[in-house]
């Protein structure tokens, strides 16, 4: 009886033992399949372009296939809550930003996934600006031309927004100069810049990396970017703190994975992100889209995360920005 006992447990420990070493080969061997990022808002924008040339960079540092999945709603709800129920096994990723892990906290009363506890967040690609632009043929060419005209025709000046970046400037500028704008929510970035061209709005703060083609163009104009200096690709377009002091925005892109993915996972993704940073290819490719770069370990990009939230919470009160 007992050598039948002994035997039993000798398998059991034996099959133990046979998915422990086929786990942790798994994480070891890790990347071994395609792997899956989602993009939380519509192609075209920031995070869209930046997750296909991090993809590019990881595909050939993998070898292994990189899937851009753009899943647009609810200011990236939908595609973040996506990443928070994946498997936390490293093939599934989100292109997290300050919309998705900082501003909604304070923009919606319940949101299904919390930022922190929920994700792992792996490294910082950068941040960027804002630029606010109008369309061709508007009755005004500045800043402070469109302040005016707003409050000269209240309720006859209309914004655009997408995500949160694109509504808090627009509400900082209302809160700064006493504009009279009204918003117009847009699921996705393509339909805004569509009405914006099409006159439907007369005003639309972008992400430099996404409104560069269409400035560059002549499709819409530049009047103002939301970063203390001016961007280095249009020289002559002003800060709008050089109108309004102290008024200042910009919004972050990183990489997060689902909670309880393993760290030799996540450190591996880390070392791969910091290094793109310095990539030539990755780089020329940020600078030409105003990417500003800051690479963070894995502590750092907690803290930075925390942060942030903290930072939307203040942004929100002082803009007035009742949560939905």
């Amino acid at each position: 009886m007992i050598k039948i006992i002994s035997i039993k447990i000798a398998i059991s420990m034996g099959i133990a033992f046979l998915f422990l070493n086929h786990d942790v080969n798994a994480q070891t061997n890790y990347p071994n399949k395609t792997i899956k990022i989602i993009v939380p808002f519509g192609a075209g924008g920031t995070g869209d372009i930046l997750a296909r040339i991090f993809g590019q960079y990881l595909e050939g540092q993998t070898k292994q296939s990189v899937f851009i999945e753009n899943k647009p709603g609810a200011s990236g709800i939908l595609g973040t809550e996506a990443a928070k129920n994946a498997e936390p096994d490293g093939y599934t990723l989100l292109l997290s930003t300050n919309t998705t892990h900082a501003a909604n906290v304070s923009l919606f009363k319940k949101l299904p996934y919390d930022p922190v506890k929920d994700f792992v967040n792996i490294g910082s690609f950068g941040y960027v600006s804002m630029v606010g632009t109008i369309p061709p043929g508007s009755p005004f060419n500045s800043i402070s031309s469109l302040v005016s005209y707003s409050k000269n025709n209240p309720g006859k000046v209309f914004f655009g927004y997408y995500n949160s970046a694109s509504l808090m400037s627009a509400e900082q500028l209302k809160v700064r100069s006493g504009a009279d704008l009204t918003g117009v929510s847009y699921k996705t970035i393509g339909n805004a810049i569509t009405d914006l061209m099409g006159g439907q709005i007369q005003l639309l703060f972008l992400e430099t990396a996404s409104g560069a083609s269409f400035v560059d163009s002549g499709k819409i104009l530049p009047i103002g970017v939301t970063s203390l200096q001016r961007y280095k690709k249009w020289p002559k377009v002003p800060s709008i703190a050089e109108t309004y002091p102290e008024f200042e925005l910009t919004a972050y892109l990183a990489l997060s994975a689902p909670a309880k993915t393993p760290p030799e996972i996540t450190n591996s993704l880390n070392n791969w992100v910091s290094k793109s940073l310095n990539d030539p290819t990755v780089k020329t490719k940020f600078d030409s889209l105003g990417i500003y770069s800051q690479p963070m370990n894995l502590e750092e990009m907690k803290k930075y995360v925390q942060s942030e939230i903290d930072r939307w919470i203040i942004y929100t009160k002082n803009a007035g920005v009742e949560p939905q």
